[in-house]
């Protein structure tokens, strides 16, 4: 049996050993900076409690790490866990920068270590669908996708907790709403469309803030595929499939079909299961396809640890949280320099 360990415990780390139990697997080391936080894990589940993540690393009994802390952590708690020889599933994004995120893709390549970046809404069972209808529905012509997800920014005095630069904001997740919303719509884009070559992008921050509360990219797809990507944190309560102010959908529309996604509140899956619409472009036939509410980490975790344990290549691996990664950059830059950019990946992959 495979046995965890989980550095960070914070609000994120509960879907992962909520998911790990579920999955059947044995938590044996927990961590954080604060005490209290590591020992209400540990007492869950009988594990050990530290306050230093090279404890969890140094522990013979610990095979598989979840790594939740802040991004800016990630690199060398990751680096470290590699050395140690164990397997990692890092919480997104990969790193806080596409340079250290492709680092630590080439060392788990290097290593043959398990490594994989916890993108959990490749696991709803609807995004599944999706993929695997995508495959029969021939080249793709363009995608639209959005997260929107209700903080309103926009209106009112800035929030004393936002005027002291960097922010909490910056300082925990190393951005806005690009990093925080859109790092997994661009995740999504990736699985379904592949690597962008080019793109140009736009991101607008309110003046006393430090980070950003909308982002678009235009992007252009190997096989011609176009994508329209948005995101922002936004002042509509009310707005979206849900009507509780999270409106995150895709539209895929190809030569053969068209499919529309319709996604449900990451931290309270389970209220609502969501939507995926497909219609043929030739028959016209429009089929709904709605799925039991459940919640996507728990099938991320039981597949991390499945493929884990037969000693397969994980997915989404570090790779793929290095385009993400590298995406986020280069919709940074081309804001910056207002113009399109020609995306240089670092591998062949």
């Amino acid at each position: 049996m495979t046995k965890v360990g989980i550095i960070g415990c914070g609000n994120i780390s509960r879907f992962h050993y909520e998911g790990y139990e579920k999955a059947g697997v044995q938590i044996v080391h927990v961590c954080d900076l604060r005490k209290e936080a590591a020992d209400y894990v540990a007492s869950k589940y009988g594990a050990k409690s530290s306050t230093d993540y090279r404890a969890v690393i140094d522990d013979p009994d610990v095979d598989l790490i979840s790594v939740t802390t802040i991004s800016s952590a990630h690199k060398q708690i990751i680096l470290d866990a590699f050395d140690a020889g164990k397997g990692v599933l890092c919480e997104k994004t990969l790193t806080d920068n596409a340079v250290d995120s492709a680092e630590i893709a080439r060392k788990a390549d290097e290593k043959n270590v398990f490594c994989a970046t916890a993108y959990m809404k490749r696991f709803f069972p609807g995004m599944q669908k999706a993929k695997q209808m995508l495959a029969e529905m021939g080249d793709i012509i363009s995608i639209y996708a959005r997260s929107w997800q209700y903080w309103d920014h926009w209106n009112g005095e800035i929030h004393e907790m936002f005027r002291t630069h960097p922010s909490i904001v910056v300082k925990n997740y190393g951005g806005g709403v690009l990093v925080c919303g859109g790092s997994h719509i661009l995740d999504l884009i990736h699985w379904f469309g592949g690597r962008p070559e080019s793109l140009c992008g736009d991101m607008y921050v309110r003046e006393g803030l430090d980070f950003d509360i909308r982002a678009n990219a235009m992007m252009w797809l190997k096989k011609g595929g176009i994508v329209h990507f948005e995101t922002c944190w936004h002042p509509l309560l009310f707005g979206g499939y849900e009507r509780n102010g999270w409106d995150e959908r895709f539209e895929i529309n190809t030569t053969k079909g068209r499919l529309d996604i319709y996604t449900v509140k990451w931290d309270t899956p389970t209220n609502n299961g969501m939507l995926l619409v497909h219609q043929d472009a030739f028959t016209g036939v429009t089929t709904e396809h709605r799925f039991p509410a459940v919640n996507p980490f728990d099938f991320e975790m039981a597949e991390m640890v499945r493929r884990f344990e037969a000693n397969e290549k994980p997915e989404p691996s570090a790779w793929d949280g290095y385009v993400v990664d590298e995406l986020i950059a280069q919709i940074g830059e081309s804001s910056k320099r207002k113009e399109k950019i020609t995306l240089k990946w670092v591998d062949k992959g």
